[in-house]
């Protein structure tokens, strides 16, 4: 399948939801994941009026490229707080540099944003503001993912 045209239509791809702690809160569409594509994943993300998308955190292995779809907030990056609306564009290389965290910062609607990255294996992820670490590795579409406390 990797290596034949592939058409998705977003609306046929259930969403997935995750939260964590009182301010961390998404709904994710993988809209292409690792199966259809060698080096790419593409997804669908929405949050809620004041929660944000993940911790504060950085890749070491993958880049992300971010596209807002509708809404406004404000990303933390390495850069200070930048203001985000529909049509912005972003851009987290790989490394310290590319620490990133997006926030809903609106009282009432959704934040929507496309997400595409890189999608190498293994990946270590370091969470800055609580000193956290994820080790990604497994097979292409078969993620295992470890925190520092499984080791």
């Amino acid at each position: 399948m990797k290596h034949e045209t592939l058409k998705i239509n977003e609306k046929e791809v259930e969403w997935n939801s995750w939260s964590k702690a009182d301010e961390i809160e998404h709904s994710r569409k993988r809209v292409i994941a690792e199966e259809h594509i060698n080096k790419l994943y593409c997804d669908i993300y929405e949050i809620k009026p004041g929660k944000a998308n993940w911790p504060l955190h950085y890749h070491t292995c993958n880049e992300e490229i971010f596209y807002i779809i509708e809404g406004h907030g404000e990303v933390l990056a390495d850069s200070g707080v930048l203001k985000v609306k529909p049509g912005d564009i972003l851009r987290f290389p790989a490394g310290e540099k590319g620490v990133h965290q997006l926030r809903n910062t609106s009282d009432s609607e959704t934040l929507k944003y496309l997400d595409i990255g890189t999608a190498s294996l293994p990946d270590v992820v370091f969470m800055p503001a609580d000193g956290r670490v994820l080790f990604f590795a497994g097979e292409s579409g078969q993620d295992k993912v470890w925190s520092y406390e499984d080791l």
